[in-house]
C-alpha cells in the first residue's frame, strides 16, 4: 500500500471513531481519492507486439487526473504525450524494424497525484531476442551500461545481440557467453569446473547463497564435516562424522566442539554410511544432541573415548573472518605464529593488527598463514595484512597495482596498494594500512598453507610478497588462479537490493607478475584429504604439521611418507565444508556509480 493510501485510510479512520463520539469536526470523504497509479480500465497488457514494418498502436483507459506519457526508445514515439482526466487515448506511432531482431520500448505513463507509475513494453520484431516478461529491463541496462564502460574485455560488447527482457541472471550469462564467442577473449574470468564453464562475474540479489565473513548466520556453528570410517584396534569399523572446522563463539564452540571430534550418534540414531549425509545435515542447522568422542591413533588402528552426549544449540552469530591466531613452539625451541584467516574484510582489520602485534611481542621467528578456507575479499585488507608482514623495510613499495581495459588505460587510469601507505585507488585514505606498520613484523619469509579454494585477495598475499622479495614457501594444494579482480557496485531495483561484481582489472605485483591464471603451485605440494583431521597448528593437522616440520629443520621436509602425528582414514563422500565453502569473488573494489 502507498503512502498516500496509508494516510487516506488512517483519515477514515479517524472520521469514523469522531462521529460515534458525536464530536466530528471536519474530516471529509469526497470524492478528491488518492490513488495508487490513477488509471483504470486500461486495454494493453504487459507486453504489446507490434508489427515489424511499423504501426499506430492505440490504447484505450481511465484517467483520474492529468497525464504524461513518455517512451524510452526514438522508435517508438508517443503521439499523445499529456491529456486529462476521464476516458483517453494512448497513441504510440511505431516505425519499421530494419534489423528484423527483436527490440523493446518501455513507456512510462504518469498520473497527476498517483503513487506510482504505470509502465508497459512494446516489443516489436520475430521474437528472436525476446523471451522475457521484460521484469528485470532496468537491472539488465544498468549491468550493460556498467559492463561496456568497465569489463576487463568490453571490446565487443557493442557487437552482442542481447534480450534485455529476460532474466538478470540469465541475462548477464548471455552477456559473458556471447563475449566468449570472440575467442574466448575473457577466458580468464572464472574457468571449466566439471565441463561447465563457470565466471567469477557475479550478480546478487539480496543474499548469496554461499557465506560471506562478516555476515549473519543462524545455525550450530560448525562449518565443516566430512563422513569417515576407520579401523579400530579393539576390532570392527568405525564409521562416522568428522568435524572439520567450528566457527568461534558459537553453539558449537561453547559445547567444547573442536577440529577432530568424531560424531557417531545425532538424537541417538547411529550414523551409518547409508545415513551420515541426513544426519549431517541436521548438526550443521543444530537443536539436537550428539554423541561425541575424542579419536587417537597407533599403527593406523584407533581408539576412541566417548565424551558423551552433548546438546548442539542453535544461535544467530557473526561469521568472523579470523578463526584461529596462536604461537607455537617447535621441538628445536623456534617459534612460529600461526593464523587460520577464512576471508579479508576490512572490520576485522583492527583485529588483525592486534593478532600482529601479540606475534611481535611474543618474539616469533617464522610465521604459517593458514589460507586454505580463504577465497578472497577486500584489497584494501589484503594490503593491511601484506604491510604486516612486510613492514617497514618494504613502505611505499607496491603491494598490487591494478590494469584495465583498453580504453581506461588510454587514459591513463591505473591504480596501486602501497605498503603501509593509506592512500590507494578505491577511497580517500585508508588508515588501517598506515597503522599496520606500527605492529609489522618484516619478515623475510612465511609459510602460506593453500588449497583449490584459496583465490583472489588470498592470491594477492602470494603474489604481492614475492613481488617485494620476501620468499613465500606454500604448503597444500595449488591455488584457485583468480589474477583479476572486481569493481563492485551496488543499486536498487524493484524494492530490492543488487550488488554487481564483474571483472575488470588485473592484478599485478611490484615487478609487473600477473600471469597466475592457472593458480600457484605449491612449494610442497601435498593433499590432507584422507587425513583424520588434527587440530589447527599442530603436528596432527597434515599442512600445519608439515609448515612446523619445515620450520623445525630449517629447510623442505621430504614428505613421501606420512607425518608421524598424521593418519590415514577412509573418507567418504564429502558432505561437509557446506558452510566454510564462503562466497567465490575476491580482489574486491566497492565503487560508487
Amino acid at each position: 500500500m502507498s503512502y498516500i493510501n496509508k494516510i487516506y485510510n488512517l483519515c477514515r479512520v479517524v472520521c469514523i471513531v469522531v462521529l460515534s463520539m458525536g464530536m466530528f469536526q471536519g474530516c471529509s470523504d469526497d470524492n478528491d481519492v488518492p490513488y495508487t497509479t490513477g488509471i483504470s480500465n486500461e486495454d494493453w497488457t504487459e507486453i504489446n507486439d507490434a508489427l515489424i514494418e511499423g504501426e499506430i498502436l492505440m490504447f484505450n483507459f481511465e484517467a483520474a487526473a492529468e497525464w504524461t506519457a513518455t517512451s524510452d526508445a526514438e522508435w517508438c514515439e508517443v503521439l499523445t504525450p499529456k491529456g486529462v482526466s476521464g476516458t483517453s487515448t494512448l497513441r504510440l506511432k511505431v516505425v519499421p524494424n530494419p534489423t528484423l531482431k527483436g527490440r523493446s520500448a518501455s513507456v512510462t505513463i504518469s498520473v497527476e497525484a498517483a503513487a506510482e507509475q504505470v509502465l508497459l513494453t512494446i516489443r516489436q520484431g520475430e521474437g528472436d531476442i525476446e523471451h522475457g516478461t521484460g521484469t528485470y529491463r532496468e537491472v539488465n541496462k544498468w549491468v550493460y551500461e556498467y559492463m561496456s564502460e568497465m569489463y576487463l574485455w568490453n571490446e565487443n560488447i557493442p557487437q552482442l545481440s542481447l534480450d534485455f527482457s529476460i532474466g538478470y541472471q540469465n541475462f548477464l550469462r548471455s552477456m559473458l557467453d556471447g563475449i566468449a564467442t570472440f575467442d574466448n577473449v575473457n577466458q580468464e574470468d572464472g574457468g571449466v569446473i566439471n565441463g561447465e564453464r563457470i565466471y567469477f562475474t557475479e550478480l546478487i540479489s539480496n543474499a548469496p547463497e554461499t557465506r560471506v565473513v562478516g555476515s549473519n548466520y543462524n545455525d550450530s556453528g560448525i562449518m565443516g564435516m566430512s563422513g569417515a570410517k576407520f579401523d579400530l584396534a579393539v576390532g570392527g569399523m568405525a564409521v562416522g562424522l568428522v568435524v572439520k572446522v567450528v566457527a568461534p563463539n558459537t553453539e558449537a564452540d561453547k559445547a567444547g566442539i573442536k577440529r577432530g571430534d568424531f560424531i557417531t550418534q545425532v538424537n541417538g540414531i547411529t550414523i551409518t554410511e547409508s545415513n551420515y549425509q541426513s544426519l549431517a545435515s541436521n548438526v550443521f542447522s543444530g537443536n539436537v544432541t550428539v554423541t561425541v568422542n575424542d579419536v587417537t591413533f597407533d599403527n593406523g588402528l584407533a581408539t576412541m573415548t566417548s565424551r558423551g552426549d552433548i546438546w548442539l544449540g542453535s544461535s544467530r552469530y557473526v561469521d568472523p573472518a579470523i578463526y584461529k591466531a596462536s604461537i607455537v613452539n617447535t621441538p628445536s625451541g623456534k617459534r612460529a605464529g600461526y593464523l587460520l584467516l577464512m576471508g579479508f574484510d576490512i572490520n576485522y582489520d583492527e583485529q588483525l593488527i592486534e593478532v600482529f602485534k601479540q606475534f611481535a611481542d611474543g618474539g616469533i621467528d617464522d610465521l604459517i598463514i593458514d589460507l586454505r578456507y580463504n577465497p578472497g575479499g577486500m584489497v584494501l585488507s589484503s594490503t593491511v595484512l601484506g604491510t604486516l608482514v612486510a613492514g617497514v623495510e618494504h613502505k611505499d613499495k607496491v603491494y598490487m597495482r591494478t590494469t584495465y581495459n583498453s580504453a581506461r588505460m588510454a587514459t591513463g587510469e591505473s591504480g596501486e596498494y602501497l605498503i603501509g601507505n593509506a592512500a590507494n585507488p578505491e577511497s580517500e585514505g585508508y588508515e588501517n594500512i598506515a597503522k599496520a606498520l606500527e605492529t609489522a613484523l618484516g619478515m623475510k619469509r612465511v609459510f602460506v598453507i593453500t588449497s583449490g579454494v584459496t583465490a583472489s585477495a588470498s592470491e594477492l598475499v602470494i603474489n604481492g610478497l614475492r613481488g617485494l622479495g620476501i620468499e613465500v614457501n606454500t604448503i597444500g594444494q595449488k591455488t584457485l588462479g583468480k589474477n583479476v579482480g572486481m569493481e563492485g557496485i551496488r543499486k536498487e531495483f524493484l524494492r530490492y537490493s543488487f550488488t554487481f561484481y564483474p571483472i575488470t582489472f588485473y592484478c599485478e605485483n611490484a615487478l609487473g607478475f600477473r600471469d597466475y591464471s592457472d593458480g600457484f603451485v605449491p612449494t610442497l605440494e601435498l593433499d590432507d584429504a584422507n587425513y583424520y583431521p588434527g587440530d589447527f597448528a599442530t603436528g596432527s593437522d597434515y599442512l600445519s604439521g608439515a609448515a612446523l616440520l619445515w620450520i623445525d629443520k630449517g629447510s623442505k621436509p621430504n614428505l613421501t611418507r606420512s607425518l608421524s602425528e598424521s593418519v590415514v582414514i577412509q573418507t567418504l563422500d564429502v558432505i561437509g565444508d557446506r558452510n566454510v565453502s564462503r562466497h567465490m569473488g575476491g580482489s574486491i573494489i566497492m565503487r560508487e556509480k
